[in-house]
Parts: structure tokens; C-alpha cells; sequence
């Protein structure tokens, strides 16, 4: 009997050596065909899933192949010290994918951009913008973030960016079906209740995410193998994906199928896309008022996917049979957040019409081909439109122009745009 017990303990062992080694022959296989991505995520207690700190990466994709550097705080940004000095004007940016901005390198996203820009007009302080942004959040994270991580730099201004396309979902816990976030709900009395992210057991370790060794990442690729994917992430080997438009295969309206996303642009959606608004407007709000609380001003940017920001929605819509039918309002998210602005005494700045203006006159996207997030042109405009709206209005902000830049000009919600890399103060 202990003979037989031996036998099986050694070949269970070989097993495991060889599927081992097989694993590790189908990585080197695998990164010979393609370049793969090795960006890791780890688990944070009430934050959920975030860059690991002090990494260098790599981001991959069709369109790009980024060296991917993350500071001690955990976010695709330079190094920022927590205590504020006293000539620095701090900006803290608060997003999804597209702040993070895996797709770029750190001197040509967003905030380092802005904070080039800006400090080509602001008098008498140095502009410091961190970002902290994290792929597959929306609104409710974003407020989790502010209060455990942003209010700590002490910021003179709060600047919240929402993507409506996703960042609905990614605030509702039923429609995003993520683990791995901090989500909250509307009470019957009105106050907020609070789900904390799983940081262990199913679908989450302790550090996980986007992980993915070669092998694993054809397997993602691979449209037969979604049950195999499937499997893996409840094994916890393989993380849900992040990024733009990743809601799932979509769900029926009708007889129709589309996307998950695009529930937020119709007139009357579904149960619970109406609580999914509710939800979200009020983490926005509740985001400005924290932030007043600390005494920064609160912002909000509002952006437009590459079919909205390019007039490419019929295309978008095209593989979709009878969707015509339905009835369509692209501007509804936009005006739910503005009108929460002019209620709760915020600004919202969209881009929407300066990424339309600017793709009809020079006819190059902003957009990287195939991954859908802004490349460094992108970063630029966006960059841009909010650096001549907060020139635009310095005062309300706490900002001082340098004088040999102040001049009349319009504002960027008007029809204009200024040329590419011009001072826009």
C-alpha cells in the first residue's frame, strides 16, 4: 500500500512538471509569434484593483507598444510627493483608461500635457496635475478614489473625466458584474450604502490583473475559446478585461441585439439603466461636494467616443439590423451631467464638439485604429480645451494669468480652435 502511494505522489508530481514546462514552452511559443502585454494590477483594500506601483511594462496592441512606467503610488504617472508646497497649484484628475493611458507614454497623455500647458500661463505658481486614473472605473470609483488617495495631495482642483459610453455601467454594480471595484446604491431613505471590492477568493487576488502571460493572452484573443477564458478567470489565472467598450457581447432590445453600452444613449432604457443614472449622477455629486469640503473646486470633463467625436455613429450602427428603429438620444448623458452642474454649482467642460470641429477640418482621428483610446493627438486637444477653458475663466479657479499672455479670445465651448501646440492663454 505505501509502495502504491509513492508511485502516485511521484507521478502526480511529473504531472505537474510537465504541465509546468508545457506552459512555459507555450509562453516562449507564444511571445516569439507576438509581442504581449506585461502590465500587472494588485488588489487594494476599498480601491480594488490598481496599477502595482514602481513597475516597468510593457502595453501592447495592433496600433501601439508602450514602455509602461508606474509610480510608488500605484498610477501611469511621474512621482508625486503627498505634502503640497506652498507655490504649487495641484490638480488632481480623476478617470478611467483614458486618463491612465496605457496607450501613450506618460509625457504625451493628458495630465502631463495639461500641466505643460497650463504652467505656460499661470503667474506665481508651479501647476502639478496627477493623475489618477484606473482602467474600468466610472463615477462611483472615482469618488471611493478622491477619499482615499486624492484629497490626500491637498488639490486646489478636482478634475473628474466621465466617457458616458462606459462609465454608467462601470458605476452600477449589476451592470458592470465586477468584483473587483467599490460600488454604491441609493438607499430607501436616500442615503448611500456601500459594496467593497473583493480583494480575495473568486475573480481576485491579491495581485492579479492584466498579468497576462502570452499564452494566456491568445487564448483572450481567441473567439473558440471563450469558455476556456471563462474557466481561467474563475480559477482567478486570468482578469477581466479593461478598457473602452468591453461590456460584454451585448444584450437584447426587442429581437435586437447591441451593445451594452449603448443602453445609456437610448431614450427609454431598460431596468436598471434608469437607477444606473441615478446612481451616477449622484457619485458625481457627492464627488464635488467632498471636494469642496477640502477646499478644491471640482470640474468635470465630458468625453466622446471615437464614433461620436468623428460623426461615425450610422457606421457604428450599421451591423445592426432594425437598430435604426429604436429611439436614439446621443446628447441625453451629457445633458443629465450638465444639468446636475448648473443644480450642485459645477462646470462641465465637453469635448465632444472640439473633437468633432477638429476631425472635420484636419480629417485625422484622435483615436488609435483599433484599441479606441485617444492617441498622443488625442491627449493633445483634450489637453488643449481644458487649459483655454480654465485660461478662459483663471479667476473662478484660483489661477493668474502671466500678463504678456492675457488677450481676448474665445471660449473653447464656441465654434473655434486653436491650431495644434499654440499657447492657448
Amino acid at each position: 500500500m505505501g509502495h502504491m502511494r509513492w508511485r502516485i505522489l511521484i507521478n502526480s508530481v511529473l504531472l505537474c512538471v510537465g504541465i509546468v514546462a508545457a506552459f512555459a514552452l507555450g509562453e516562449l511559443f507564444a511571445r516569439l509569434i507576438r509581442p504581449i502585454s506585461t502590465v500587472e494590477y494588485q488588489m487594494e483594500k476599498d480601491v480594488g484593483a490598481i496599477l502595482v506601483p514602481n513597475q516597468r511594462a510593457r502595453w501592447v496592441s495592433r496600433d501601439y507598444d508602450v514602455t509602461v512606467v508606474t509610480n510608488s503610488a500605484g498610477f501611469h504617472d511621474v512621482e508625486h510627493a503627498i505634502e503640497k508646497p506652498n507655490d504649487v497649484y495641484r490638480i488632481v484628475v480623476l478617470g478611467d483608461s483614458f486618463m491612465e493611458a496605457l496607450q501613450v507614454s506618460i509625457g504625451q497623455g493628458y495630465t502631463q500635457t495639461l500641466e505643460r500647458m497650463l504652467q505656460q500661463w499661470v503667474k506665481g505658481k508651479r501647476v502639478e496635475v496627477i493623475n489618477l486614473g484606473i482602467s474600468g472605473t466610472g463615477p462611483s470609483q472615482y469618488y471611493s478614489l478622491l477619499k482615499l488617495k486624492g484629497l490626500r495631495y491637498k488639490p486646489d482642483l478636482v478634475l473628474m473625466t466621465i466617457l458616458p459610453d462606459n462609465d454608467f455601467r462601470d458605476s452600477y454594480q449589476s451592470l458592470s458584474g465586477a468584483v473587483n471595484k467599490p460600488f454604491y446604491f441609493i438607499k430607501a431613505d436616500g442615503t448611500l450604502g456601500y459594496v467593497p471590492p473583493q480583494v480575495s477568493g473568486p475573480g481576485a487576488t491579491s495581485r492579479l490583473l492584466l498579468r497576462q502571460s502570452a499564452l494566456l493572452l491568445l487564448v483572450r484573443q481567441s473567439i473558440a475559446s471563450r469558455p476556456i477564458e471563462s474557466w481561467l478567470a474563475k480559477l482567478g489565472l486570468l482578469a477581466p478585461s479593461f478598457g473602452v467598450n468591453q461590456g460584454g457581447s451585448g444584450e437584447h432590445v426587442g429581437s435586437l441585439t447591441i451593445p451594452l453600452d449603448w443602453y445609456v444613449y437610448l431614450v427609454d432604457p431598460p431596468s436598471p439603466w434608469p437607477d444606473a443614472y441615478r446612481v451616477t449622477l449622484r457619485m458625481i455629486q457627492e464627488s464635488k461636494e467632498i471636494a469642496s469640503q477640502h477646499g478644491a473646486r471640482f470640474l468635470v470633463m465630458l468625453i466622446g467616443s471615437p464614433a461620436m467625436g468623428e460623426s461615425r455613429w450610422k457606421e457604428a450602427l450599421e451591423p445592426y439590423q432594425g437598430v435604426e428603429g429604436l429611439h436614439w438620444d446621443l446628447d441625453q448623458p451629457y445633458r443629465a451631467i450638465k444639468r446636475l452642474g448648473e443644480r450642485s454649482e459645477f462646470q462641465v467642460v465637453s469635448l465632444v464638439e472640439p473633437f468633432r470641429n477638429d476631425f472635420q477640418v484636419n480629417r485625422i482621428s484622435h483615436s488609435w485604429a483599433h484599441d479606441g483610446h485617444w492617441n498622443p493627438r488625442g491627449h493633445q486637444l483634450a489637453a488643449e480645451a481644458v487649459s483655454s477653458y480654465l485660461c478662459d475663466h483663471r479667476e473662478a479657479y484660483g489661477l493668474n494669468a502671466r500678463a504678456e499672455n492675457v488677450r481676448l479670445r474665445e471660449s473653447v465651448q464656441g465654434n473655434s480652435l486653436l491650431p495644434f501646440h499654440q499657447d492657448p492663454c
